[in-house]
């Protein structure tokens, strides 16, 4: 068996990645786009010491299952991995990578919150642009699965239209106006991308990334003469030579500075910078979930680290005593603070410093009943771990969108003193690989 042979397979189940599994000789083979019933051609992609990973090419025999997939660009993306697969296949799917990932742990797995949207429910799309040399066009699209190389498209299923639409005008505009197009193999051009952010009030920011200031104000002028639902209009200078899509530098050309969210009842101001969930609707179930399993009473005293822009801290806030939101970004906390005046609350002290440092000076200033903790994709830095576990807090929940690295970082905590209780998934990202858990740790009893 090598690269680029083709084989016919049958397709007997899922992987915990929603890859069809089929055997061949004894080998297993995860074929991407393959279901399950399904007979097919597939072609090698990639042969490991006791597996293989395939491509589909045809389907000889189609699932009575399989839905018609809504995206002429999905097989190049790869962004959207299950849109063939019908919803609640996709969900069985997701809990059973979260089974699969924490085998090892004796807890309660509940059955996986589901999205009432799964299309259209993106609030944050970031979007490149390239100049086609021999077509002297202006396009853009997402990145093509493990390349470099943007897939020429003219709208995101997952994305809602008024942005698919605002991407789209200002496209038009590169292309009519003969905008200098950044070209990161050369490092020449001006014009590099576009982040757009929507709230749950349908008010829209969009943020035109460039390699150098020039001047865009003919494009405001259409812009917001073209759409009346954008609030905020901002310039990012990005002259970074590199894949970081945002740099600090932020210039206000138009508009508020911030545009309005509300999560749980509360408000709040969402910068270029601010850390949201892509998608609102299942932010509110999962935030609702999360302050239910923390059971959480009016005398406790509560921590949330990375607490970016304050949503969970101020919501937990309803509940308890005392919250502390920690984050390590300046602008995060002034963001956070500027959210905790709008909402009036008063049971709330933000913290900008390292979140291992700043635990132990609070466990020391209060008792602390619970710590909530929603890390980055790679999960928790080993000192924060070991901070949380030498302060003895009662009770951990940890918000996580990569089961694999709190598998990580839970098999630590079990092991020093701690107990995985219950996991409950939330589908945060449908027709997506990914899945966000929240996970309920306790201190053992001594």
């Amino acid at each position: 068996m090598k690269e680029g042979e083709t084989l016919k397979l049958n397709i007997e189940s899922y992987d915990i990645n929603g890859y069809g599994v089929s055997h061949y000789d004894s080998i297993v083979i995860f074929v991407l786009g393959a279901m399950k019933d399904e007979v097919v051609i597939a072609k090698i992609e990639s042969v490991h010491k006791r597996f293989v990973f395939a491509s589909l090419v045809r389907i000889l025999e189609k699932s009575p299952f399989r839905i018609e997939e809504k995206c002429k660009f999905a097989s190049l993306c790869g962004g959207c991995d299950m849109l063939h697969i019908p919803y609640d296949v996709e969900l069985e799917i997701k809990k059973n990578r979260v089974k699969q990932t924490l085998k090892d742990f004796d807890y309660k797995l509940n059955d996986v919150i589901k999205s009432d949207n799964i299309y259209g429910y993106r609030n944050k799309v970031m979007m490149p642009f390239r100049r086609d040399l021999e077509e002297d066009m202006v396009y853009y699209g997402f990145y093509e699965k493990k390349t470099h190389k943007i897939i020429q498209m003219d709208r995101c299923i997952i994305s809602d239209d008024k942005t698919n639409e605002i991407i789209d005008f200002i496209n038009k505009y590169l292309n009519i106006f003969h905008v200098s197009i950044y070209d990161e193999e050369m490092h020449q051009g001006l014009f590099r991308e576009v982040m757009i952010r929507r709230t749950i009030y349908n008010e829209y920011m969009v943020v035109l990334i460039v390699y150098k200031e020039f001047d865009l104000s003919r494009l405001i002028e259409f812009l917001t003469k073209e759409f009346e639902c954008i609030k905020s209009i901002y310039l990012n200078i990005n002259s970074n030579e590199n894949n970081v899509l945002l740099s600090d530098n932020f210039k206000l050309l138009y508009g508020n500075n911030t545009i309005k969210e509300n999560i749980l009842g509360l408000n709040f101001n969402v910068s270029p910078s601010s850390f949201m969930q892509v998608n609102h609707d299942q932010t509110v179930k999962l935030y609702s979930e999360a302050l239910k399993l923390a059971k959480l009473e009016k005398n406790m005293n509560v921590i949330d680290a990375y607490c970016g822009m304050g949503s969970i801290t101020l919501n937990i806030a309803k509940y308890v005593n005392h919250v502390y939101g920690i984050e390590i970004v300046e602008s995060a906390i002034k963001n956070a603070i500027s959210n905790m005046e709008l909402n009036s609350i008063n049971n709330v002290t933000f913290i900008c410093g390292k979140c291992e440092d700043k635990i132990r000076e609070l466990v020391n200033l209060d008792n602390i009943d619970v710590i909530f903790f929603d890390p980055p994709r790679k999960g928790c830095d080993i000192k924060f771990l070991e901070t949380v576990i030498e302060m003895k807090i009662p009770k951990i929940i940890y918000i996580s969108c990569n089961i694999s690295t709190a598998a990580r970082d839970i098999k630590i905590l079990e092991k020093n003193g701690y107990k995985l209780e219950e996991v409950t998934p939330v589908d945060m990202f449908s027709k997506t690989l990914h899945v966000e858990t929240i996970c309920v740790l306790s201190k053992k009893m001594a």
